[in-house]
């Protein structure tokens, strides 16, 4: 949360929110608690899941999601709605791993002391807690910092001198979440720094490397070759002229059984029920809107058809819009209304919303102001008169630039301490009373449009202000809007087809039959595992690792989706894949390793034809069919710029390269036939060597350190017991 954030909703003796910029928060689902509420579940000893048997609380669950779901808010604040989904199954993801890290550390004794933590905060504290106590020349002010780390009732003793018993009040809640957000502060410290010496004990793992290892490795990235070649791709034959038979794929299933390992995995058949408005629905729409026009066009006086008006409001759900400042009100509302008088009746008009009527109710000027302005800050330290003093020189310095004609925008983004918002120029959009604190507040609402005033002091700096618009006219108006939307009857239907799916299914009908019968189509999922939310629903993936094959879901709805059947068709264990299973895979490798079989006489044949030619890019002039690729800088690590990957091709080419400026027999690669010419070689530097090994070793270590950790985080959730119950408390 940047100071534009603070200056909005904080007092001026107030810095507890520095804590939130480390820890976001996010929001309870109404829904959610509907649910549990009807259940009569306790939510402080709800579980949502666990593992290994150590629970996840519905709580502290929560309150996780809360914080992200607030900040990813912030970010789109003009979502209409925000579905808190995605979040939820990132923050499971982040608690399940806490807690698998957590339990392994302590097997192996790894562990995090409170001093430890306390060296963090005290000593080298986190960027996001060192920013709002760092002065306008880049100084960490810690003497400042240490006074509301170790005694966050500093808040509100300074609060009560400042202003007086109610600011006292107030900052002594804020001064409590102040604790509350260390708390948390500390639990990331003390997670992060867990998990970089896991990654070392798991890391300890790597080996020396061998230096003739790296000595290849950087021979291979450092040399290159150009040449020429023509493509000969494997997808040139097609499927018909190859035959893969059931024998050759259990051959190679046989021989190459180990590379066919699977984690446990599912498949479900499913139906998908659309709820959309039936033609019912959009029926009853067109007759509402045909009585509404009818009313209406009968009404003989403005009167009458604003009392009209009035009576369907109430019939079809119409609004009321309180005043609205006539830039937020939608520019195809603003049109109808513009031509309105008081009361005026106007519609239908077809909006994004459906068929609009729209009446006038009010106009009004200069009751409330909203500023909109932009802002250069220059941070100071309060307790340093001489720090305050340089700050606002420097204030000072930059509203003569401003005032004389320089670019507001390219000031604030160069110089201004406002990081949240410096890079779109110090724009701060819109503020109404109250929404900054009073200093700044005061000084922008009785500046003129256009003007750039300042250095105005508050808790945060000193602000060159440049206020850039203002509105005052205010409008007031109702609307009806007519669109099909699904009715309960409708949506009973849908429930109703998926309840009689579920039985036909129970009784021992096949999927596809049963759903022919009721005119649904049936669909069928690839093998998913526990990890996927699948047709974006954990309810279902939940349904799927939890069920026998050939039980059946009850309906399930899916947000902005449909309602959804689905029975369990298959399940894998882990272990070795069947062959019923590998069984497409095998049969495409062994189809193109047959292509290529084909392919080779083909390649025979263009060979034949351009190995006398002294340049292959002369080969057009023999067959027009034939294209060249004219490559440059290919090294030999698979990687041909501007043509693909094929680790045969360049292998080939280096193998080859004492060849140059001979047009190579056919290459055999892993998508095709090549034939080439090597047009030039660069070797690399041997000298450069030395001095680019410890780079290149500690770069391998680290890639390879880093797969491991992660390699093995997978493998630990694998194997873990993990009970997921969140379906139980939220919808999808």
């Amino acid at each position: 949360m940047g100071t534009l954030s603070r200056m909005r909703t904080i007092s001026p003796y107030v810095l507890v929110t520095v804590a939130v910029v480390f820890i976001v928060f996010m929001v309870i689902s109404n829904d959610s608690i509907d649910v549990l509420t009807k259940r009569g579940q306790n939510l402080a000893t709800s579980a949502v899941g666990t593992v290994n048997g150590e629970k996840i609380m519905y709580t502290e669950f929560e309150r996780r999601v809360k914080e992200q779901a607030d900040a990813a808010r912030a970010q789109s604040p003009n979502v209409d709605e925000f579905d808190e989904a995605p979040v939820r199954e990132q923050v499971w993801n982040e608690m399940v791993d806490e807690i698998l890290l957590r339990q392994e550390s302590d097997k192996l004794g790894i562990t995090i002391s409170n001093d430890e933590i306390l060296d963090v905060l005290l000593e080298n504290p986190p960027d996001v807690l060192r920013r709002p106590f760092t002065d306008s020349t880049g100084r960490f002010l810690r003497d400042t910092y240490l006074d509301y780390v170790t005694n966050p009732d500093i808040i509100a003793q300074r609060a009560q001198q400042q202003g007086g018993q109610k600011a006292a009040q107030e900052a002594a809640k804020q001064t409590a979440d102040f604790k509350k957000y260390l708390v948390r502060i500390e639990d990331a410290i003390r997670q992060d720094k867990l998990q970089n010496n896991m990654r070392a004990a798991v890391s300890a793992a790597f080996g020396a490397l061998d230096p003739l290892y790296l000595e290849r490795r950087y021979t291979a990235e450092n040399s290159t070759v150009d040449a020429d070649f023509i493509a000969l791709n494997a997808n040139l034959i097609p499927d018909s002229e190859v035959k893969v038979s059931d024998d050759e794929i259990a051959k190679y299933y046989s021989s190459h059984e180990s590379s066919f390992k699977q984690k446990p995995v599912r498949k479900l058949k499913y139906a998908l029920l659309p709820v959309v408005p039936s033609q019912a629905d959009t029926q009853r729409v067109q007759k509402r809107l045909e009585r509404i026009v009818t009313d209406l066009n009968s009404a003989t006086t403005p009167g009458q058809r604003d009392t009209v008006f009035e009576r369907f409001i109430g019939d079809f759900g119409g609004v009321t819009n309180d005043y609205k400042f006539i830039q937020d009100v939608p520019p195809q509302t603003l049109i109808m209304l513009n031509n309105l008088p008081l009361r005026g009746v106007v519609g239908p008009i077809q909006t994004q919303q459906g068929m609009t009527f729209v009446r006038l109710d009010d106009r009004r000027s200069g009751t409330n102001v909203m500023t909109k302005a932009s802002h250069i800050l220059i941070r100071f330290d309060a307790k340093n008169p001489a720090s305050k003093d340089s700050a606002k020189a420097i204030a000072q310095g930059l509203l003569q630039e401003a005032q004389s004609g320089k670019d507001f925008t390219e000031l604030a983004k160069k110089n201004s301490q406002d990081q949240s918002v410096s890079q779109n120029g110090g724009d701060l959009g819109f503020f109404g009373k109250g929404m900054m604190v009073k200093p700044f507040e005061e000084a922008a609402s009785a500046a003129v449009v256009g003007s750039i005033i300042g250095p105005v002091e508050t808790q945060f700096g000193w602000h060159v202000i440049k206020v850039t618009d203002k509105k005052t006219d205010e409008i007031k108006f109702s609307e009806i809007t007519l669109n099909p939307t699904i009715s309960q009857a409708t949506r009973s239907q849908l429930f109703r087809t998926a309840a009689n799916l579920k039985e036909s299914l129970k009784s021992g009908v096949q999927f596809d039959t049963a759903a022919k019968r009721l005119g649904i189509v049936a669909s069928e999922t690839a093998y998913f595992r526990r990890v996927a939310t699948i047709l974006g629903s954990r309810q279902l993936t939940n349904f799927a690792f939890d069920s026998n094959v050939g039980d059946v879901s009850d309906p399930i709805e899916l947000k902005n989706t449909g309602i959804v059947i689905a029975q369990l068709a298959q399940s894998r264990l882990m272990g070795i894949k069947p062959l019923e299973d590998a069984k497409d895979e095998i049969k495409m490798k062994l189809m193109v390793t047959k292509k290529l079989d084909v392919l080779k006489n083909k390649a025979q044949d263009v060979f034949a034809k351009v190995s006398g030619l002294d340049s292959l890019s002369k080969a057009k002039t023999l067959d027009s069919t034939l294209n060249v690729v004219m490559a440059k800088g290919i090294t030999d690590n698979g990687r041909v710029p501007s043509f693909g990957s094929d680790v045969a091709l360049t292998s080939s080419l280096f193998s080859q390269s004492a060849s140059m400026g001979k047009i190579l027999a056919p290459i055999r690669g892993e998508r095709g036939y090549y034939i080439a010419q090597i047009k030039a070689k660069k070797d690399a530097d041997p000298n450069g060597f030395a001095s680019a090994r410890q780079a290149l070793a500690q770069g391998e270590k680290s890639k390879a350190q880093s797969t491991l950790y992660f390699k093995w985080r997978n493998e630990l959730r694998d194997r873990a017991d993990i009970e997921d119950n969140r379906n139980k408390y939220f919808r999808d």
